[in-house]
This record gives C-alpha cells, sequence and structure tokens, in this order.
C-alpha cells in the first residue's frame, strides 16, 4: 500500500530539484539577442506549473520558496525579492487558473502566470528604487511575458503525458 503524504513530498523535493536545475541551466545560458536585458526564459516554472496543476497550494509554494532562496544564495538579496514576489504571484494565478480551467490551457496558464511573475519583479524594482520611471520597462515585459509563457506552457504539454504516469502514486 502506497503512503499517499510520502509520494506527495518526494514528489515535491523533485519538483524543487528540476526547477534549482532548470534555474541553474538557465543562468547559465546566454541571452538569446531576441530577449529584453534582464529576462529569462523560465524553464523552471514548468516545475512550479506541473507543482499547481497536479499537487497542491503547499507544494507550490514550497517550489517557488525554495527556488527564492536558491536565488537569494546563488545571485544576492534583490533577486531573492525578485524571485519570490513573482513567484508567489505567478504560482497563485497558476493555482487559480488550473482550478478555473483545467488543464485544458497550459499554454494560457503559461502566459498567464509569466505575466503575474513580471508584475511582482516590477513591484519590486518599483519599491526599491521608488521611481515610477521602472514602470516603462512594463511593455517589453508584457511581450516578453507572452513568449516565455507560450514556451513554458507548450513545454508542460508535451511533459504531462510523462507526467500524468506519476499521478497514480499520489492521486
Amino acid at each position: 500500500m502506497k503512503n499517499r503524504k510520502t509520494v506527495k513530498i518526494t514528489l515535491t523535493a523533485l519538483l524543487t530539484a528540476s526547477a534549482l536545475v532548470l534555474s541553474l541551466v538557465e543562468d547559465a545560458l546566454p541571452t538569446a539577442p531576441f530577449m529584453p536585458p534582464g529576462t529569462k526564459l523560465g524553464l523552471s516554472n514548468v516545475a512550479v506549473m506541473f507543482a499547481a496543476s497536479s499537487l497542491g497550494i503547499a507544494e507550490t509554494l514550497l517550489t517557488v520558496i525554495a527556488k527564492a532562496v536558491f536565488a537569494l544564495i546563488t545571485r544576492g538579496f534583490t533577486a531573492f525579492l525578485m524571485s519570490l514576489c513573482g513567484g508567489i504571484l505567478s504560482a497563485v494565478c497558476m493555482l487559480i487558473v488550473f482550478r478555473r480551467v483545467g488543464d485544458l490551457s497550459f499554454i494560457v496558464t503559461g502566459i498567464a502566470s509569466a505575466l503575474c511573475h513580471n508584475a511582482g519583479q516590477l513591484a519590486v524594482s518599483f519599491m526599491l528604487i521608488k521611481s515610477a520611471a521602472v514602470l516603462g520597462y512594463a511593455p517589453v515585459l508584457i511581450l516578453a511575458s507572452v513568449g516565455t509563457g507560450i514556451l513554458t506552457g507548450a513545454i508542460l504539454k508535451a511533459a504531462m503525458p510523462y507526467f500524468s504516469r506519476l499521478k497514480k502514486y499520489y492521486d
């Protein structure tokens, strides 16, 4: 007989580790010429989106917090704040969209969560810099969010047949 709680904890740990590795790999990649300065592809959010679609609030937020602590350790306090605020807004968005729409549109969820992530990061930037000039970067981030959201949503959609094999262990 399987212990559902143990399986969920283990899966959360694996997803968190995957998110951290993807974040590390993404940091090592050069910025693509078509990407605005300071933006990332958000590949680690694929793990967070899977947690939001399949596990629960606690598991999703735990993964987000671990990613933020990893940013603190590897990139400093400002990166921590950006990751934490953007990540929490993004995760809440994912949880809401998955509850309302279900798994029908991973791409819509990817775009909406990327927009929320960037909104959280803009809010942190605004608080740190204390200048509305930061908001001038919003249109660029909106466009980047659409592109990265499509990418992460498409990756999750392609991976779901493999991930769904795990459901028998924790449902």
